[in-house]
């Protein structure tokens, strides 16, 4: 549906306009009315009309100087001028301002019906130009961030620069923003923690553009990966500081069930620097893994992370002294003392999770077999959490939660015939994992089917067998990255792997980085 703007000094002219003509029947609605030309280029400013009918002589604003005005805030909007006077000085005027119409008073219908189908239809050509116009500059701009080359930088910020309305837009200095969106809803350690549903990620793509423009953006908006935007602004308008940024992310927070994190790059001085902005602008968002989700975070403010590896055999011994003990308020201080030491040295975020894998593994081992095997199952792979943890307090929490359900454990005695049999299978799976072993061969050693062992390792250990096996071989995998002598499809083939990339595969999906990329790191 269109929407049209009603603006006449006459009220008895705007009633009868806005009551008696039949607009839905021309699949129009009536989105405000106004008495004046100043009334309503407010309100032409914030409804942001299809269509605009209007009176030409007026108070205050005639109707001739308020389509001019109404023009400079939105080309495609679509003036029609409506006058007791068919008078040529008129007509020469409405022409000069683009109009496209002008009706006499007393309004014919039909007439008026014959004019605004012809009106829509220039709405609708206004509106595909504009989005053509939208996605040429989109393209461009996504160019300018994602392209390596600089000659390649330099020809689409020329092309973009020829644009219309983006030369203001991009005059340098220059400064790039990475906006990220977090989902603030769901359990620690879940796949959805950060992905909101399909509409609702839309719907928060549009309110982004929409509050940004409400709040005076000047500058450039892109989408970029799920979830995430990409903005090229000048760094010195004083629309662009940071009262524009925190504004954008309390009002997003207030409206939806989101945090909304924004990664500022440092300055540069023309569009062609935009690779290396965005760039830097990322690096700063990543910052939120120890600041939090819904931080401003600037490049020049953060420093470099710390990549060597975090010991962990101290917070161990704690945690294993806290649980055996059946102390959870002293676990809890533990850990806490654990995730304040990642924060205060500023551990990269790949050895950050490696060392509350390595923490977690070892107290589960240090506790004894009864408590590993019946908590082995608390949830999935261990690396598959800690890699949904975008945050370090995320991390804590799902520690916290794993150390809680290790002293329930402790605390139980559980005669369950069923707990044995999960016990069986999991010692097989200890000697055997790194053979090709399938369910069939594990119920022929225990002498039960193949589907009843299924059911009962799910419900003992809450994963699957398959599941089972691949954990315990990535973690295999990952200790014999330490030794560099040993080629990747060596290591594929001792932890069960024929398929190098098969292998390759699964590890980048568990660890998050491939083979080779954690040899690097941490070894």
């Amino acid at each position: 549906m269109y929407s049209i703007l009603l603006v006449d000094d006459e009220k008895m002219e705007l009633d009868t306009l806005s009551t008696y003509v039949p607009w839905e029947s021309m699949n129009i609605a009536v989105a405000g009315t106004a008495k004046n030309g100043r009334d309503a280029l407010e309100l032409a400013r914030t409804l942001e009309p299809d269509i605009i009918l209007t009176d030409v002589r007026m108070p205050i604003m005639d109707g001739l100087e308020f389509a001019k005005r109404a023009k400079a805030l939105s080309k495609r909007v679509k003036i029609v001028f409506l006058s007791g006077h068919d008078e040529f000085q008129y007509i020469k005027a409405a022409i000069a301002v683009e109009a496209s119409g002008y009706l006499l008073k007393p309004i014919d219908l039909d007439e008026l019906r014959t004019l605004m189908e012809k009106v829509k239809q220039k709405c609708d050509e206004a509106r595909l130009a504009e989005q053509t116009h939208a996605m040429a500059a989109e393209k461009l701009l996504r160019t300018l961030f994602i392209e390596p080359r600089r000659e390649a930088r330099s020809g689409a910020a020329a092309k973009l620069l020829r644009m219309e309305g983006m030369a203001d837009l991009l005059r340098g200095p220059l400064a790039a923003a990475c906006l990220t969106i977090g989902w603030t809803n769901g359990d620690v350690g879940s796949a959805s923690v950060q992905s909101p549903p399909k509409q609702l990620e839309e719907s928060l793509g549009e309110a982004v553009r929409a509050r940004l423009k409400a709040l005076g953006f000047a500058g450039a908006l892109i989408d970029w990966e799920y979830g995430s935007f990409a903005a090229l602004f000048p760094s010195d308008d004083p629309r662009n500081g940071d009262a524009l940024w925190t504004a954008l992310q309390r009002e997003m927070q207030e409206s939806f069930p989101v945090r909304l994190t924004i990664g500022l790059s440092r300055p540069g001085e023309r569009p062609e620097d935009a690779f290396a902005l965005f760039k830097d602008a990322r690096a700063a968002a990543e910052h939120a893994f120890y600041l939090g989700k819904g931080a401003l975070l600037k490049a020049e403010a953060m420093r470099e992370p710390r990549t060597e590896e975090f010991g962990v055999e101290e917070h161990q011994a704690a945690l294993v002294r806290a649980i055996g003990q059946l102390k959870p308020e002293e676990a809890d201080r533990e850990i806490d003392r654990f995730m304040r030491a990642l924060k205060e040295r500023y551990v990269h975020r790949h050895p950050a999770r490696a060392a509350a894998v390595r923490l977690l593994s070892g107290v589960k081992q240090q506790l004894g077999a009864s408590v590993k095997d019946a908590s082995s199952g608390l949830n999935r792979g261990e690396w598959e959490i800690m890699n949904n943890c975008e945050v370090l307090d995320d991390i804590g929490d799902y520690l916290k939660q794993a150390c809680g359900s290790l002293i329930l454990v402790s605390s139980e005695k559980d005669r369950d015939r069923h707990l044995g049999i999960a016990r069986s299978i999991e010692a097989i799976l200890d000697r055997s994992f790194h053979l090709p072993l399938t369910v069939e061969d594990i119920a022929k050693e225990i002498y039960l089917s193949p589907n009843y062992i299924r059911t009962i390792f799910k419900e003992k250990t809450g994963r699957t067998i398959l599941e089972a096996i691949t954990d315990k071989r990535m973690e295999r995998a990952s200790a014999l990255l330490a030794d560099r002598s040993l080629k990747i499809h060596e290591i594929a083939g001792l932890v069960g792997y024929e398929n190098v990339s098969y292998f390759c595969s699964l590890f980048h999906k568990t660890a998050g980085v491939t083979p080779n990329q954690y040899r690097k790191q941490f070894y």
